[in-house]
């Protein structure tokens, strides 16, 4: 059976030029195994260390079981982790800029009496029309994906595909979040749902200061 997850993240973080960064993420997930608990892994990667870290304190503290840890000689099941970054990409944007243009009036005698004496004038301004303009601006593509395998039978026991898009163009910065999206739907069959996650997610923190501590 397999089964897509959505969920839109809206990521926040404050970049090294100050400017604030949104992306949407989309968490695709299929899977085929009914329990997780004691199920032992290996895991492979040519992406940095510190991903594979991250993603065995994950899976870990969701009941699967690294097999160096283990008697075993064979995991049941081969995780295959690829972590990469796409880009940039550019996209477009259109606004309007309003045209200003000047109003005067009598400020100390009313309107049709601004010819007494001691009148004064105010001049202000106000929106006439708007101008249409185009405005582009640059993004990257965020994807981590883990791919596990059945060694018995050959076959896939289940997909878990994170993506998002955004200015951010350092994966270590946005691999956190995907991973903590993903974490709650790693070998499960749930249905859709959207989640709100951010940088300073305390889930977040937590994992990538444990890591940096190992």
């Amino acid at each position: 059976m397999k089964i897509h997850v959505y969920i839109l993240i809206m990521l926040t973080s404050c970049l090294q030029v100050g400017c604030i960064s949104h992306n949407t993420c989309t968490v695709d997930v299929s899977s085929s195994m009914d329990d997780r608990s004691g199920v032992v892994y290996s895991l492979e990667t040519k992406a940095d260390a510190v991903y594979s870290d991250q993603v065995d304190l994950v899976l870990q503290r969701n009941g699967f079981v690294p097999v160096a840890l283990t008697a075993q000689s064979t995991p049941e099941i081969h995780i295959m982790l690829e972590a990469t970054i796409r880009g940039p990409f550019r996209k477009t944007y259109t606004y309007y800029q309003p045209v200003f243009a000047p109003r005067s009036y009598c400020c100390s005698c009313p309107p049709e009496r601004c010819r007494c004496s001691g009148h004064r004038t105010q001049t202000s301004y106000e929106i006439v029309a708007s101008i249409k303009r185009t405005g582009s601006y640059e993004v990257y593509t965020r994807v981590l994906n883990l791919n596990a395998t059945e060694l018995k039978s050959g076959k896939g026991a289940w997909e878990t595909t994170a993506t998002s898009t955004g200015r951010a163009d350092k994966l270590d910065q946005v691999f956190p979040v995907l991973l903590i999206a993903a974490e709650p739907f790693i070998a499960t069959n749930t249905s859709t749902i959207r989640v709100l996650k951010k940088l300073n997610n305390p889930a977040v923190l937590a994992l990538t200061a444990e890591t940096k501590e190992n």
